[in-house]
């Protein structure tokens, strides 16, 4: 659906055609005439012009007596000297009349398809175009309603002898009359013209005067009869008194309708030079200048008032200048080049045939026109007319009753004169046409009928286009009845008459006189019912095709295309409409061109198609043709353009942008904004330019890199000229001038981070020391659980108590946090910023100077930087030298402030300086640096509410504040240091970090420093650790560090769990100066690489005991080398002590045995350790049960950390702990030397873990366990198996009981010979055969509490790694009992090399 364009003012059809067609009045008035008018600033036709309106309503009657009534009936006053204009002042004035008028603001909405559209409902530059046009029209003879129908002679009463001056006047007119029809002089509509003698008495000469003038009155209705004459008396304001009588109307009523002065004309309009609509910079000649005037005449005519300044500027230029334009003159104003309107003015009629060119029309139309859209004194658009480029007032003399008398001159003269004229000679001209029509035709013409070419349009020859007829031909005869028929509102006469005439005329080849009689004939049909769909439209297509093909006379061809499009849009054919009007543009005629496309695609706006081809086009779901529109008015904008209408130019090109803009046509988007861009620098509208070549650096540019690259240096270049501006503007009005927004770069203001108490920058260290990491963008487990838990620790140690919902402290805000409140900081501590940078370009951009742009609110006011770019004392601004982003990528950058007071710190925008890449300066700008200052702002939205009705069913967003910090009180600033933090540890090793502590701050006071880890299990502190009750359940542990101290050490432990795990730790601090609940966390979090090393495995059970019948354990342990075999990271790892730590065993160092020796890679280690059961609640201890190593030492776990590790390990093992210390040695990092590596596996159990095996007398289970067993070898045996084939390796094996009573156990060590032996589980670097043993292989053995030994052997005839379980196999029965119980398989390994290394 459409809304109609016409609801806001403009003249319609009917008005538009009868405005062009009025009945033409001649003046002739003596010279004293001129100065009784004078003393007004006017001539007499300017003085009647304002009233030339019939204002009352007038009767005739037609040829057949009836009566018809004269409304709007309009007369067009012209003096005798006027003349069309010549070619070249015609195309000037056209072109004044669109640029003199503004470009209406004031717009509408039109509903067509999914998105509305603004358009100027309006366009009086048109209206001004087309009746100027009008008035450049000349007289010819196929059209009489231009020709004079009569003549006012006006003489003034001051004269010595009126009646001999209206004799004169009336012997001049006999012979202007005499050469009526030639090519220069006027023309009038017959040889019986009306002649209308005005006396002019000048009403301040006296009483005397008044009498005189009512006596030649009186003689002149004795010569010229009662209603030839009229007696004007003007002039009657007293001398005395006010300018402007209050009686007169407020607007002077000449204002509109006076000519332009000459000395005016060099006026501009927003820059723009009002000459032929081209830029004064293009123009070589000056402005209004007639073509083909001799300047040696004009000094021979008389002087007129209004013509002085012409007639100066004519005597000091050269006219060969006009003759002879510039080529870049001649292609922009060359409107009609082969128009076939006379270049010649006759100089010898007056003065005023130079300058004023107006009609009667043209004046009717800038009077509404003006009127509806007043000059806009602030920026100097508007109608520039004389009046209103001078000062001076109009009809100062005047008084109401004199206005009443000029209307009434008027009326007199159109009722008792000028209609019964008009009626009179329609009645002759009818009965003259009548009585000759049937003899008229002669043989030639009545061949030429039948047998000639009666087809217009085709290639003539000039013999037969230019047909002359006789003056008081039939045809003529028939032309003139029906023109007057016309002008009195008769257009059914009108029509017969022109019908009839057209056939002749046709018949005749004269083709000229068949397109106006066609044309006209169309006219008479319209407005004989304007709404009728009736109307023979394809007359006009005729006649148009005539006026252009055939006649070669494009001025009468677009008078005809406009009339028809009038009438077509009259009935709603906008789409012929705007055929009519497309068919008149030409490459020659850039203004008509573009004005005719702009009236196209309203109409084609206006236009519409039907949806559905069922559906009746008056209905109202049909749709404009919206891309149609769009379409024609970038072409109407391209011809303006050329045509130097750049305003026009603009204002097409931005009505057509809101159809393609933001539809996928973003090439065409881009001509339009370039267009608009160029045009607005050159009018001298930077900041227009500025907006309109922004638009080309859009991100979804479809441009190639180097389109985009020549859009970039010229946004680049307009901008540069635009500081210049500002920093003049700046240099006289001592203010600075805002940044401009840049298109470049684009930023996703949501996508932006924010970290508050941002770590210093500081040096590069040594790699022994490192400083504490805190918190940075990078950090993936910022918002962990584990942070707040920490802080919750500790804040809960430092003040007591906290709030019923524990807040965590926020250091880094994003789109997908809470940001309902402002983020909290210190004075002096850093801001930092994450901007995502996007350049959406295919060529590479320089950024430099980058910065922040903010606003601080404090006690002081408020402060920006955005106008300077001096340091404030309040903020610290950090600057970012350059960065180069690439085409068609993203960047992060950090900026950082620093606020030194307390209040709110906004962050804005982003300022730099934008510089196109490898881009030298243009020549353009010489001596500027390619580049443009500028900002991009920050627009924040945070996410969609969804919680009540309202947000639901609307669009709800939540404040987002994050960019809005709240600056507090200074606080202290820790700086933590460690010495050799390790990046890479083996699992269980214990390894020791120094840790120095300092405050950045000294002018702040520190106090109640804490340190947190939450995974005290491998973290230690050499400080007071503080017990607080475990509320979660959680493992966190705080200790209290003395401000005074400045080192300490901190052990870590690695992990049991290889691979990638994390030191957490977090300082806490307080200023004591500072009541309020406010404190300062800084949190290191670095990323440690655990190795394997040991692993231990052990199985406890109790076992029987001596006759005392005390409670014994048995812990059969083995510890095995994880390391890979060709790994030379880590050396063989030696047990240096094994421990044995519970409040409730104790261990029996004789009766325990601990193999000795060095663990090679996936080697293992097996031993049986014995203990029985202490008192309750005895101190544990510690019991060593193999010699140290060379390297090693002995380790006290009553001291630091190893007492921490044990105790938090027994908190979730709290009984009894196997420790197992070890030593290795490792290669230093710089290949010279080695270092000492020590580390701690633990194992422990719980009572209730242990499987209870105190046996009844009678009675027991089948899976309770009897026997076990031990072996005591060398476990590497070097053997040269070249001198001797077999290796024989003694082997212990010792029986231990398991029960409380005597048991018998049998034993066999080649139990499953000759069967394929079992795979064993160890690492065997090569394949071996099956071992064999050697010695007493079977036998009983009775076993009561000492263990029993068996002396046994094994053999094997290859060097490999062998398992001692292959074919032994061992069982025990209680005596007395039968059912035997074998005994757990319990790996030993051997390994045997070929020879010693």
């Amino acid at each position: 659906m459409m809304m109609p364009i016409n609801t806001v003012g403009g003249p319609s059809a009917v008005e538009v055609i009868q405005q062009s067609f009025n009945p033409a009045i001649a003046v002739l008035t003596s010279p004293d005439v001129d100065v009784v008018c004078s003393k007004n600033r006017l001539t007499f036709v300017e003085l009647l012009q304002p009233f030339s309106r019939l204002s009352v309503e007038g009767q005739i009657r037609d040829v057949n007596q009836a009566l018809h009534s004269v409304t709007h009936f309009r007369l067009s006053v012209r003096d005798i000297s006027w003349r069309p204009a010549s070619s070249v002042l015609a195309r000037r004035l056209l072109a004044e009349a669109v640029t003199n008028f503004p470009v209406n603001e004031n717009k509408i909405a039109v509903i067509g398809g999914a998105d509305p559209i603004e358009i100027n409902p309006h366009t009086p530059w048109y209206d001004s175009w087309r009746e100027t046009l009008w008035s450049c029209l000349e007289m010819t003879d196929h059209d009489f309603a231009r020709h004079y129908l009569g003549t006012l002679l006006v003489v003034s009463s001051s004269h010595p002898n009126p009646m001999e001056q209206f004799q004169q006047l009336n012997d001049q007119l006999t012979q202007l009359m005499s050469s009526n029809g030639t090519a220069d002089g006027p023309r009038w509509f017959n040889m019986l013209s009306l002649r209308y003698q005005v006396l002019v008495h000048d009403a301040c000469d006296g009483d005397a005067s008044n009498f005189r003038a009512e006596e030649l009155l009186q003689t002149m209705r004795n010569v010229y009869g009662s209603h030839g004459c009229h007696l004007l008396v003007i002039n009657s304001k007293p001398k005395k008194g006010s300018i402007i009588e209050s009686g007169l109307p407020a607007p002077d009523p000449w204002l509109r309708f006076l000519p332009r002065k000459a000395n005016k004309l060099d006026v501009s309009i927003e820059g723009e030079s009002i000459v032929d609509g081209v830029e004064a910079g293009e123009m070589d000649f000056p402005v209004k200048v007639v073509e083909g005037t001799n300047p040696q005449l004009l000094g021979s005519l008389p002087k007129i008032p209004l013509m002085d300044a012409l007639q100066e500027a004519m005597q000091e230029i050269n006219i060969n200048s006009v003759l002879a334009p510039s080529a870049s003159t001649s292609a922009l104003s060359s409107l009609t080049r082969d128009d076939n309107i006379s270049t010649q003015n006759n100089i010898g009629l007056s003065q005023r045939s130079a300058v004023e060119i107006k009609d009667d029309p043209l004046n009717a139309v800038l009077g509404t026109t003006t009127a509806r859209f007043p000059l806009d004194e602030a920026d100097g658009t508007g109608p520039i007319l004389a009046s209103s480029i001078t000062s001076e007032l109009h009809g100062g003399c005047l008084t109401t009753e004199d206005l009443d008398r000029i209307q009434g001159l008027v009326n007199e003269f159109c009722l008792k004169s000028l209609l019964p004229h008009m009626e009179r000679q329609m009645r002759l001209l009818n009965e003259s046409a009548s009585s000759r029509k049937s003899t008229h035709r002669s043989l030639l013409s009545a061949t030429k009928r039948w047998f000639g070419s009666n087809r217009p349009g085709g290639v003539q020859t000039p013999q037969t286009v230019a047909v002359s007829y006789h003056p008081e031909s039939v045809q003529l005869q028939l032309r003139r009845l029906g023109d007057l028929a016309f002008l009195l509102g008769h257009y059914e006469l009108a029509y017969h008459s022109y019908h009839s005439a057209k056939k002749d005329f046709e018949a005749d080849q004269a083709w000229l006189h068949y397109a106006g009689a066609m044309e006209m004939a169309a006219l008479s049909v319209f407005l004989q019912n304007a709404n009728s769909r009736n109307v023979p439209f394809h007359y006009f297509d005729k006649a148009l095709t005539t006026y252009l093909q055939t006649c070669k006379m494009p001025y009468w061809a677009t008078r005809c295309a406009v009339l028809a499009s009038e009438c077509l849009k009259a009935t709603n054919q906008y789409s012929d409409a705007a055929l009519q009007l497309i068919r008149l543009t030409s490459e020659d005629a850039d203004l008509r061109s573009a004005i005719l496309l702009e009236q196209a695609a309203l109409c084609f706006l206006r236009s519409a198609v039907k949806p559905n081809s069922s559906t009746d086009a008056a209905k109202p779901n049909m749709v404009p043709l919206i891309r149609k529109y769009a379409f024609h008015m970038i072409l109407a904008g391209h011809r303006f353009g050329k045509s130097g209408q750049k305003r026009h130019a603009s204002r097409a090109y931005q009505l057509a942008l809101q159809v393609y803009k933001g539809h996928g046509w973003s090439l065409a988007e881009d001509h339009i904004h370039y267009t608009v861009g160029r045009q607005c620098l050159n009018r001298q509208q930077i900041e227009a330019a500025c907006q309109a070549l922004a638009a080309l650096l859009k991100p979804d540019s479809m441009q190639t890199a180097a389109q985009q690259t020549a859009y970039l240096n010229e946004f680049i270049h307009v901008h540069q000229r635009k500081q210049l501006l500002n920093k003049h503007r700046e240099n006289e009005t001592k203010t600075s001038c805002t940044l401009p927004i840049l298109p470049l770069p684009v930023i996703d203001s949501n996508q932006i981070r924010v970290l508050v108490d941002t770590k210093e920058p500081t040096e590069n260290m040594s790699p022994p020391l490192s400083e504490a990491t805190h918190v940075t963008f990078n950090d993936d487990e910022v918002h962990h659980a584990k942070w707040a838990n920490m802080e919750e620790k500790l804040v809960n140690s430092a003040f007591g108590t906290t709030h019923a919902i524990f807040r965590p402290t926020n250091l880094i805000f994003s789109h997908t946090t809470n940001n309902t409140v402002h983020p909290q900081m210190n004075c002096d501590d850093l801001v930092s910023f994450e901007l995502p940078l996007t350049n959406p370009l295919r060529i590479p951009v320089q950024l430099c100077d980058i910065r922040l742009v903010w606003n601080f609110a404090g006690g002081d006011g408020n402060l920006t930087n955005l106008l300077t770019t001096i340091e404030n004392p309040l903020v610290t601004t950090y600057i970012l030298p350059r960065i180069v982003l690439n085409p068609s990528s993203s960047h992060k950058i950090i900026l950082n402030v620093k606020p030194k007071a307390e209040g709110i710190l906004t962050i804005e925008g982003l300022a730099f300086d934008l510089r196109p890449v490898n881009v030298e300066p243009s020549a353009a700008v010489v001596g500027l640096m390619s580049s443009v200052s500028g900002r991009v702002m920050f627009s924040l939205r945070g996410p969609r509410l969804n919680t009540t009705q309202q947000e639901r069913h609307g669009k709800v967003y939540a404040t987002d504040k994050r960019l809005s910090i709240q600056v507090g009180p200074r606080m202290p600033k820790l700086q933590v240091l460690f010495h050799s933090l390790p990046e890479f540890m083996f699992s269980g090793e214990i390894r020791p970090v120094t840790v120095e502590l300092s405050n950045l701050c000294p002018n702040v006071p520190i106090s109640n420093i804490i340190v947190a880890s939450n995974d005290p299990l491998h973290v230690a502190f050499d400080l007071p650790r503080i017990e607080s009750i475990n509320i979660r359940h959680d493992q966190v542990a705080l200790y209290r560090w003395d401000s005074s101290q400045k080192s300490t050490i901190m052990w870590l432990k690695g992990t049991e769990n290889v691979g990638l795990t994390s030191l957490d730790l977090m300082f806490f601090s307080t200023n004591p100066a500072v009541k309020a609940r406010r404190y300062r966390l800084l949190r290191h979090c670095s990323k440690i690489f655990v190795s394997s090393s040991l692993n231990l495995a052990a199985w406890v059970q109790r076992v029987p005991s001596r006759d005392d019948r005390t409670e014994t354990l048995a812990v059969q342990l083995q510890v095995r080398n994880l390391r890979d075999a060709d790994d030379t990271s880590l050396s063989g790892i030696e047990i240096s002590q094994v421990a044995f730590l519970s409040n409730r065993w104790l261990l029996r160092p004789l009766q325990s045995t601990i193999p000795s020796g060095v663990l090679h890679p996936q080697e293992s280690l097996i031993g049986v350790l014995l203990a029985i059961r202490g008192k309750e609640n005895i101190e544990y201890c510690e019991s060593a049960t193999l010699k140290l190593p060379s390297h090693g030492r002995a380790v006290d776990f009553k001291q630091e950390p190893y007492r921490a590790f044990v105790r938090e390990f027994q908190r979730t093992t709290p009984n009894t702990t196997l420790v197992v210390c070890w030593t290795a040695t490792q290669a230093s990092e710089d290949g010279f030397g080695t270092l000492i590596i020590e580390g701690q596996h633990y194992f422990g159990w719980n009572s209730h873990d242990i499987a209870n095996s105190s046996l009844p007398d009678t009675n027991f289970k089948l899976s309770q366990q009897l026997v076990t067993y031990s072996m005591e070898y060398s476990t590497k045996v070097f053997h040269d198996f070249n001198k001797q084939r077999l290796c024989v390796i003694p082997v212990i094996l010792y029986l231990h009981n398991c029960s409380q009573q005597e048991i018998d156990v049998h034993y066999s060590a080649n139990f499953n010979t000759g069967k394929t032996p079992r795979v064993s589980q160890l690492y065997m670097p090569e394949a071996a055969s099956p071992l064999l043993w050697i010695g007493r292989v079977q036998g009983n053995i009775y076993v009561r509490d000492a263990p029993e030994a068996v002396n046994l052997a094994i053999a094997v005839s290859r060097p490999g790694a062998y398992s001692l379980v292959q074919g032994l196999h061992i069982d025990g029965r209680i005596l007395d009992e039968n059912v035997r119980v074998p005994s757990p398989k319990i790996e030993y390994t051997l390994v045997v090399y070929d020879k010693e290394v």
